[in-house]
């Protein structure tokens, strides 16, 4: 699935799940760059597209990198955002936040993409097997990230559409 919006689905469950200690943003980018990785053989025409960033141990360890620069950036914008938004903010870019959503995205990457793709090993170093290969079907997969993505928003909303709600 390179540079898909599928994997996004459990990411937004995630956050509505976790709001204030899971960042969106850092999850949503930790996918974006372990794509990169096939995203490049895939121009090149060389494979196998899906390499180590593929694997829960290296796709962690980016997504883990992703969690402190988002960390570090959340260190530097959040001094400048206005109070009343301040929270909000700080609920997405606070080092801790960062990191869950980052490490989060890196090894559902290798979960979801270890479903589907024939060249994916998300359990190297330790082996070349695939033992999620298969287990969903495309169809089913995509499914399960449009539903977690569907509850996720819900769940996200809800606060909102309760406040709106009349009284009575």
């Amino acid at each position: 699935m390179p540079f898909t919006p599928f994997h996004f689905g459990p990411g937004l469950l995630f956050k509505a799940l976790a709001p204030t200690r899971f960042s969106f943003a850092s999850y949503a980018a930790a996918q974006v760059v372990i794509d990169v990785e096939s995203g490049y053989y895939l121009l090149t025409q060389q494979s196998p597209v899906h390499r180590s960033l593929h694997t829960f141990v290296i796709g962690g360890l980016a997504g883990a990198a992703v969690g402190v620069v988002g960390g570090w950036i959340g260190r530097r914008i959040l001094p400048r955002v206005a109070q009343d938004q301040r929270a909000a903010v700080a609920a997405e870019l606070a080092g801790t936040s960062t990191l869950l959503g980052g490490v989060s995205g890196g090894l559902t990457h290798a979960l979801l993409d270890g479903t589907m793709h024939y060249d994916m090993h998300p359990f190297r170093p330790l082996t070349a097997a695939n033992p999620l290969l298969g287990l969903l079907s495309l169809d089913a997969l995509h499914l399960l990230c449009v539903l977690t993505g569907a509850v996720g928003i819900l769940l996200l909303c809800r606060p909102r559409i309760w406040r709106r709600s009349p009284k009575g």
